[in-house]
């Protein structure tokens, strides 16, 4: 299950390092954070590169706002000590998911195609071929980003219409309601320990 939607996340979190093909906030947002990974990725790899990957994802990527609609009715049942427990979770293994797919930034070639904003949301949309595999077909990816502490960040990536947050939502509620929340965070939290044991491989 969280290899599964894990994958998903950093497959598409990574086209956010592409070529732009219009522009607008939204993309120019998206476009100065690229110049900064691609030059970060180049480093020698250490503390202070992941450190600097860290960051640099963290400012693109609203945890908080990931977090509480991957759990929809969900967020508002917990304390806030467990909305943070989970916020911080969620965050570790998206990174470290991140982490172990950033060689695959290469491979494809992405092209934004247009931005939109409707009400609060503003959408970038993408399409993404890869270099090599020829037959495989394009994919289109939307960014949906919202004000989150004054600055437009990610909220949601929609992958030929399918919503990350909605598949977050639908596995991750389907542990809560079977077994509860903390056998989640445990899940989780397993997941990132073998995340985290094959980065430092």
């Amino acid at each position: 299950m969280f290899k599964t939607i894990l994958r998903l996340a950093a497959v598409c979190l990574s086209l956010l390092v592409a070529t732009s093909a219009s522009a607008g906030q939204a993309t120019d947002i998206v476009k100065s954070k690229q110049e900064q990974l691609f030059k970060t990725v180049a480093e020698p790899k250490s503390d202070a590169q992941q450190s600097k990957l860290n960051q640099l994802f963290d400012e693109m990527i609203a945890y908080d706002q990931f977090a509480a609609r991957s759990l929809g009715d969900k967020w508002g049942e917990l304390r806030d000590a467990d909305k943070k427990r989970f916020s911080d979770l969620l965050a570790e293994l998206v990174r470290a998911n991140y982490r172990k797919n950033i060689k695959k930034l290469a491979d494809f070639n992405v092209t934004y195609v247009k931005e939109g904003a409707d009400g609060a949301v503003t959408t970038v949309t993408t399409t993404a071929k890869h270099k090599t595999k020829t037959s495989e077909p394009e994919v289109e990816v939307e960014f949906r980003l919202e004000n989150a502490g004054g600055k437009l960040k990610v909220v949601d990536i929609v992958t030929e219409k399918a919503s990350m947050v909605k598949t977050f939502r639908s596995q991750f509620l389907k542990v809560m309601n079977k077994d509860g929340f903390d056998a989640l965070l445990a899940k989780m939290q397993k997941k990132l320990d073998k995340l985290n044991k094959k980065n430092k491989g």
